[in-house]
């Protein structure tokens, strides 16, 4: 009854940005009609679906290459556009779907520049060849982008689309799946042809009233749906500008049927003429990026798209990713590759989404922000049981560890809630995803099987044991799991309560008596090659599927698990792109966010943190680079040398070279990682002890910077960079601090200072805080600074200090404190201007760093912190606990330090070279092969 007064109100007020008060007055005039409803929380529900917002999307282009044609197109013919696929989808989004205004106008925005960034598919005796990339996030929806691009595109005369969906059939059936209801209108597993009757009509195509919505698919939703020349020759006529869509699998044995078929109709110069392409490219950094060293033998896979491409006059390729790193070290030289030398769109993530920053944590400039949302548990039970290295004739196991038990468990009860709140008929689906062996996962599903079939008959026995270990789970806290019931209550105390208003604190009275009609529902499923079982989501649309699903590859990229709630989580991968891809948990909750949990390892855990701090750092870099009209080569050139690129993707899709290049121009370096070792600590000061004091007195203080306190720092300037050079040869940070490598730090000081002049008069800041333990490092030249106090990020490891937040810098100012005062006014204005949202007192450090700072003057912070803080680890409420570290108020001060690096004024030879060792390509390049390739797929790539 709620969710029906929220309808008829959306119906009144439309599909548009609306006032607070025009959604209280529309309330209030409809409400009546529903006296049993709760007002307010329909109130709550209507403010959350108009409140959803996107921020704007960032975008680089090469203004070079780019002839805008779209709007001129549109205003002349507005009976095609108004008719067309765009207008129907649209509809269907909004008034289907309810997706938000501000979601589809943001959009319709976006897809209107990206078909500015193409061609006019209309022009005839010219070629045309257009690359661009959309970035997402993972599960943040990006099929619902390039449906709307399909849909424009096939209104303006786009008429042959193919779509690459992924490496296997189920990803490939899923997306057909969804472009059949979205696109076509009609269920190509009973007729591929349009017409006119209405027959299996689906999704978009019960929206009456769009008559220039005619097309056709080459393929079908069925899992062996794929292209064939048969299916393909068998009454779809290809020499008409009626658009034709195929949805293929990247399969090099598929893609040769494609181009094959293809050349059949070609003209006397091999080219197609009748049709125009436009090659949709999911998941673009998988499987499509040519990772042999001589670019003139490309991968099959990549040759076969370029071969494709090549049969066309006119021809635009949109790769799609949520990491798209590897597709940045594609040789942008090579004009017949896919770099997407013409665009490369950064899309924002809406407000809802769940991603990893909201999950994991992190801080790119420094938000205060760290909230997160409760829902990790970190396991430590499972090495008897899944091993990390597994091999695929080893002994299998025989029982689950206790952790997993607690994660069926979960997920019954997440159902049950989910059931509770009017969410019955929707999908609901939990992860097992803890090997890459088929056998294994055939194992595993046994297992949980059997153990799920236990406690359903305890459920529907009324087992008091069972029913007892469940409301614990449900209602009691234990170290190592937190219940539903605090969960959704620290949820609804934090930052994210207005994050879905569906949020509530049930009761186990009103739960218990759920039970038994979620477990009769729910199925256990192995999804991989050797298994006949499938997600059968769409048959299941109007009644909703209750799955545990076991698999690995399969389940790890692109492939949508609807209602997932509950994952456990154990394959690790190097290689970052890989592992974010693999967090099928990212994404859209809608009325269960508080019920979902992720159990994963402590280790993964961290690996998580560093992803999402690696990933939001280029995302970073890529809006600044937007805000300065760059082009996609040089954010190319930016990637390519990021210190963070050696953390990001495989080696082998950097093979355009044996060494690489990195640069830590305009970048902020900081020792968020240090040793736990006493006589390294010890060592640590002492260097930085003597080499403070051989810097003389400190610069006086004065006035000339409004960021600068009395005591809040002590300044050196006109330092050295031998001076520096030397104190760093001395220091030692964690081992697993890749991006504060010294060796090739101090290298590039000495390169840019002695082949440009650059980074040649450091300014050292030392910084001093006020300590209520009372601990000071002190100098003999009399100076005394008061130690920072810094908590650790990690209570479980034994030789590394975590620092909070991956952040030994505390505020946005520590960077600015040299920086002249009317420097600081022009960049405050300056920030104002590029963020309107913008609303500190001081500009931003980034902007002051990349644009403001002078190439000679980079900055070192040195903080020293109060060896208390390695023994204090604070939970969410910040509640101090201590860990058993053995330090004490008497130990020697823990140094840290931040490096502020100026921009280059060379910045394309401010880089230093870096040997890629062959030990290391190797290791990688196995590392890939296990992940990307892996033995749960390899029936895919024999078709």
């Amino acid at each position: 009854m709620v969710q029906e007064l929220v309808n008829l109100c959306i119906s009144k007020l439309g599909y548009r940005s609306v006032s607070d008060d025009e959604l209280n007055s529309t309330i209030q005039f409809i409400s009546p009609v529903y006296p049993t409803v709760n007002v307010h929380e329909a109130k709550k529900m209507l403010a959350q679906h108009y409140n959803i917002n996107v921020a704007p999307y960032k975008v680089l282009v090469d203004m070079e290459r780019r002839k805008p044609w779209y709007k001129v197109f549109k205003a002349n013919n507005p009976d095609t556009i108004d008719n067309g696929f765009w207008q129907r989808y649209k509809t269907y989004l909004l008034s289907e779907k309810h997706f938000a205004p501000d979601v589809v106008k943001s959009t319709d925005t976006l897809t209107d520049d990206i078909m500015d960034y193409l061609f006019d598919p209309n022009l005839r005796k010219i070629e045309i060849d257009k690359k661009g990339l959309v970035v997402g996030h993972v599960q943040s929806g990006k099929t619902m982008n390039f449906t709307s691009l399909i849909c424009k595109a096939s209104d303006a005369g786009f008429n042959l689309i193919i779509i690459l969906a992924g490496i296997h059939n189920n990803l490939r059936s899923q997306t057909q799946t969804r472009l059949d209801e979205e696109f076509l209108g009609f269920d190509t597993q009973y007729k591929r042809v349009y017409d006119t009757n209405g027959e299996f009509t689906i999704g978009v195509g019960k929206i009456g009233g769009y008559p220039n919505t005619v097309a056709s698919s080459l393929t079908t939703s069925e899992q062996k749906g794929d292209f064939t020349a048969q299916k393909a020759n068998g009454g779809i006529a290809f020499n008409t500008n009626d658009t034709l869509i195929m949805v293929v699998k990247k399969n090099s044995s598929i893609l040769k049927r494609v181009k094959n078929w293809l050349e059949t109709k070609t003209d006397s110069n091999d080219k197609i003429e009748i049709k125009s392409l436009l090659v949709i490219d999911d998941e673009a950094d998988h499987a499509s990026i040519n990772t042999k060293k001589d670019s003139e033998t490309p991968t099959a896979i990549n040759r076969l798209i370029r071969e494709i491409m090549s049969l066309f006059y006119r021809r635009a390729y949109v790769g799609y990713t949520a990491t798209p790193f590897a597709n940045i070290f594609i040789n942008c030289d090579n004009t017949d590759d896919l770099f997407p030398r013409d665009f490369i769109v950064s899309l924002p993530a809406p407000s809802n989404y769940i991603g990893p920053d909201k999950i994991f944590g992190t801080s790119v400039e420094l938000s205060d922000n760290d909230d997160l949302l409760p829902i990790c548990r970190k396991i430590t039970d499972f090495q008897d049981f899944f091993p990390d290295k597994q091999k695929m004739d080893g002994q299998l196991p025989h029982s689950l560890p206790e952790s997993l038990i607690t994660a069926i468990q979960s997920f019954i009860i997440t159902c049950a809630i989910r059931t509770l709140r009017g969410q019955e008929y929707k999908h609901n689906s939990m992860l097992v995803h803890v090997t890459r062996y088929k056998g294994w996962q055939n194992n595993v599903k046994e297992l949980v099987e059997s153990e799920f079939n236990y406690i359903k008959n305890g459920v529907i026995q009324k087992n008091k044991t069972i029913i007892e270990q469940l409301r614990k789970i449900f209602e009691e806290d234990t170290p190592e799991n937190k219940s539903f019931k605090t969960t959704s209550r620290e949820i609804l105390e934090s930052s994210f309560a207005d994050i879905d208003t569906e949020i509530k604190v049930h009761e186990w009275e009103d739960v218990r008596p759920l039970l038994r009609k979620v477990v009769e529902r729910i199925e256990t499923m192995a999804i991989n090659g050797d298994s006949k079982d499938a997600l059968k989501y769409y048959e299941n649309k109007d009644k909703g599927l209750y799955v545990i699903a076991i698999g690995g590859d399969k389940l790890s990229r692109g492939l949508t698990l609807e209602g997932l709630s509950v994952s456990y989580y154990l394959r690790a991968s190097k290689m970052y792109d890989t592992l974010m891809q693999m967090g099928r948990w990212f994404g859209y909750r809608p009325g269960y966010v508080d019920l979902c949990r992720l159990f994963t390892s402590p280790e993964l855990n961290k690996w998580f943190c560093h992803i999402t701090l690696a990933n939001d750092e280029l995302r970073a870099e890529f809006d600044a680079l937007a805000r300065a009209n760059a082009t996609p080569d040089s954010y190319a050139l930016k990637v390519r040398t990021a210190p963070e690129q050696l953390q990001i993707t495989a080696v082998s899709k950097m093979r355009n070279a044996d060494t690489i290049q990195l640069s830590w121009a305009g970048r902020l370096v900081e020792t968020y990682q240090l040793p736990l070792d006493k006589n390294v600590i010890h060592r640590n000061l002492i260097s930085t002890q003597n080499f403070l004091e051989s810097l003389g007195a400190p610069s006086p203080i004065d006035k000339r910077n409004y960021l600068r306190s009395k005591e809040g720092e002590y300044l050196w300037s006109n330092v050295s960079p031998d001076d520096i050079c030397d104190f760093f040869s001395k220091f030692k940070v964690a081992d697993d601090l890749k991006k504060v490598n010294l060796t090739l730090i101090l290298n590039y000081i000495k390169k840019l200072n002695s082949s440009f002049g650059e980074l040649s008069s450091w300014r050292v800041s030392l910084k001093s805080v006020k300590n209520e333990n009372d601990k000071y490092f002190e100098l003999a030249n009399g100076i005394k600074a008061g130690c920072s106090f810094r908590n650790a990020d990690s209570k479980d490891s034994v030789d590394t200090y975590y620092i909070r937040k991956n952040h030994i810098v505390s505020s946005a100012t520590d960077e600015l404190v040299d920086i002249e005062d009317d420097i600081l006014k022009i960049a405050l204005s300056e920030t104002k201007r590029d963020e309107p949202s913008w609303d500190e007192f001081y500009p931003s450090p980034k902007l002051v760093r990349t644009k403001y700072r002078p190439c000679y003057n980079p900055l070192l912070i040195i903080y020293p912190l109060d060896p208390i803080g390695a023994n204090t680890w604070s939970d969410k409420k910040r509640t101090k606990l201590l860990i058993d570290r053995g330090f004490t108020e008497n130990d020697d001060p823990i140094i840290g330090f931040a490096i502020v690096f100026p921009m280059s004024n060379n910045m394309n030879n401010a880089v230093i070279e870096y040997a890629i060792n062959n030990s290391l390509i190797e290791e990688f390049i196995e590392s890939e092969n296990y992940y990307n390739q892996s033995t749960d797929a390899d029936d895919y790539y024999n078709d």
